[in-house]
């Protein structure tokens, strides 16, 4: 061994080892960073790294031989083999890179890339033009409208609301919302409203051309609202049915008639949910829902607020969660096959533990909506909830291909991949990063964000983000900081464990127990986590059994306590294989 080692080191193979690790390794994390920027599929990333293990093989081979010859130069003709074989190797990844979708990690389509690009249409938010930016509700509930009329189409991918409106107000050339969005078309507009007067005018363009694809005005009542958004609906799945096969599809609007101050109501209650301010949505709804009782969708819609209210407020639980049912199911009494509705019925089961049940009704929200993307979020969110990591992140990949830009999928993609070990801490970094940047407004993004730079131990990341979620939800944000700064140093964390336990501006960090368990394992008091969950009642007090899952509880996963506190849950939970999505 001795004789080996020192033919090894006089012909440099340990040097060269250790160079060729080094330039690897270096080479993998450039290609990481750019391949999260343009979210190339990982099969590039894969290929990168076999290309490498057999250049590492040819890499000792050339040593070892150089070596033999007391000279460790490089010849000119092996130079240019390398340089052919870089030059192919790079030919290849910008090939596959360049057309891989430019925001959404996608998933191996049935049909080619182009048939399944040209069935594709962004609907972006149609602009406010009545002069009154309090009417700015209005048109993006018409825009919500067209825009969930088309995803009923069969073979239609409609680019969801939270990424399409992620260019509201932006003069962005439509070539490259395109590119983002991973639509072949897009649709833009215009709403003008004037008494009960309304002009909306249309215009659906080819993404990858620039070029008028067809344009249309209408003038109408608001009694005929849904008429116009229906003909607009028709106009596009009429313009696209060579590629859609040919639809020949009835109404994608209901034609029922709702009283105009109802709709009104929804379309206001539309834009307070999408910015997450629940209670305000709760209120916009049951207005609409008083106005007109016969409203279907304004029955699912407040029913998904109200399973909401417990996550992003101080309000009862099992009060939220009756209220839910009671929406939802007449809401399914006017439509049965509305799957917002059974998305809300499945958040509330969830909530009260019915796993099997929140798993029937998901489910079957899929099946209605296979390209909707909140029921694929929601669905996502259960799994992850039953301990169903894996699962969890395919659902998640499916909803991220119709909404690319959602700052709540992205930020549990991060969760869940730096959780299963799938991403190193630089690429989860840079991912969370990038999503914060894209939605300052988000309490979840911020809330997931500082459980991230936690998990990273990137504490003054995790302390900023922190902060903004005290700004946003109205809690201190020095007090809940402080919980952080004991986090990171010891020698603070008798003090941040009293400002967790008693201080009023870390009230919100109580709230959910799971949370301050959390919280409490990552301050190193795994007794007192302990203790907390053994005592609860979750049916009544916790929302996100989803975080039982996280790191912060691996040093208790084989602690026959915390066993007991899953098997009170009936965690973890396997769904039957039957008609899974």
């Amino acid at each position: 061994m001795t004789e080996l080692f020192a033919r090894l080191k006089q012909r440099k193979l340990v040097q060269w080892t250790l160079a060729y690790v080094a330039f690897a390794f270096a080479l993998l994390q450039g290609v990481d960073i750019v391949a999260q920027r343009f979210v190339w599929p990982a099969s590039i990333e894969q290929l990168l790294i076999l290309a490498l293990a057999i250049g590492f093989c040819i890499t000792l081979v050339l040593a070892w031989y150089h070596g033999e010859r007391g000279a460790q130069r490089v010849s000119g003709t092996e130079l240019g083999i390398l340089a052919m074989l870089l030059v192919i190797g790079g030919g290849l990844l910008w090939r596959f890179g360049h057309a891989a979708p430019a925001a959404a990690q996608a998933l191996a389509p049935a049909t080619s890339p182009a048939a399944a690009l040209s069935k594709s249409v962004a609907v972006l938010p149609f602009v406010n033009m009545s002069g009154d930016p309090a009417n700015e509700y209005f048109s993006d509930g018409v825009t919500e409208e067209i825009l969930n009329a088309l995803a009923q189409v069969p073979d239609l991918k409609v680019a969801a609301r939270t990424s399409a409106f992620a260019f509201k107000g932006k003069a962005e050339d439509l070539r490259a919302v395109g590119r983002v969005l991973g639509v072949a078309t897009v649709l833009e507009g215009s709403v003008q409203r004037a008494g009960d007067e309304v002009r909306i005018t249309a215009q659906l363009i080819d993404a990858r051309n620039g070029y008028h694809l067809w344009s249309e005005k209408y003038d109408r009542k608001l009694t005929n609202i849904f008429t116009v958004e229906d003909e607009i609906s028709q106009a596009i799945t009429e313009k696209l049915k060579v590629q859609l096969g040919g639809t020949g599809a009835g109404p994608l609007v209901a034609q029922a008639t709702v009283d105009p101050r109802a709709h009104d109501f929804y379309l206001r209650g539309l834009t307070l949910l999408a910015a997450r301010s629940v209670s305000e949505a709760v209120a916009a709804f049951q207005q609409a829902v008083t106005i007109d009782p016969g409203y279907a969708h304004a029955w699912a819609a407040l029913a998904e607020a109200q399973a909401l209210l417990p996550t992003y407020g101080p309000d009862a639980m099992q009060t939220a969660n009756a209220d839910a049912i009671k929406s939802a199911r007449r809401a399914l009494t006017l439509a049965p096959g509305n799957a917002q509705a059974y998305v809300a019925l499945g958040m509330v089961y969830g909530n009260q533990r019915r796993w099997a049940d929140a798993d029937r009704v998901l489910r079957h929200a899929v099946q209605l909506a296979p390209g909707d993307a909140e029921v694929l979020n929601q669905y996502a969110q259960f799994l992850e909830a039953v301990g169903q990591l894996d699962a969890a992140l395919v659902q998640l990949d499916r909803a991220l291909q119709r909404d690319p830009l959602s700052g709540v999928s992205g930020a549990i993609r991060v969760q869940l991949r730096l959780n299963l070990h799938r991403d190193t801490p630089a690429t989860a970094a840079a991912r969370i990063g990038d999503i914060v940047a894209a939605h300052p407004e988000s309490l979840f993004v911020h809330r997931s964000a500082t459980l991230i730079y936690l998990a990273l131990r990137r504490y003054p990341e995790a302390e900023v983000q922190v902060r903004q979620a005290g700004l946003i939800n109205g809690s201190d944000p020095d007090a809940m900081a402080l919980v952080i700064r004991g986090i990171a140093d010891p020698s603070q964390r008798a003090r941040a464990l009293r400002s967790l336990e008693t201080d009023a501006g870390n009230a919100n960090l109580r709230r959910d127990p799971v949370v301050h368990a959390l919280y409490l394992m990552q301050l190193d008091e795994r007794d007192r986590a302990l203790d907390l969950l053994e005592r609860q009642d979750f049916s009544r007090s916790s929302t996100i059994t989803q975080l039982l899952w996280l790191w912060p509880f691996d040093p208790v996963r084989e602690d026959p306590r915390f066993k007991a506190v899953l098997a009170r849950l009936d965690l973890p939970y396997t769904p039957t294989a039957a008609n899974t999505p």
